[in-house]
């Protein structure tokens, strides 16, 4: 049986890259639809969702270039 890789989500949760792909993508969505809408002015709480989003981004994205130096 082989072994499902996870990512951290954060400190106390991990996550399959499908439901990374689920959780990330509303962080993501509902800002860049606002900006596309609004000519490009954006709501602070979507300012948050995208900093949020980039955070989580970053963090997986070290943990598989972390991965891959094994």
């Amino acid at each position: 049986m082989e072994d499902t890789k996870t990512y951290k989500w954060n400190y106390t949760e991990s996550v399959t890259f499908e439901e990374f792909v689920k959780r990330i993508y509303p962080l993501i969505n509902g800002p860049v639809t606002t900006l596309s809408e609004c000519d490009g002015d954006m709501w602070l709480t979507d300012l948050q969702k995208l900093h949020h989003a980039n955070d989580i981004l970053f963090s997986i994205l070290h943990q598989i270039k972390k991965e891959e130096k094994k």
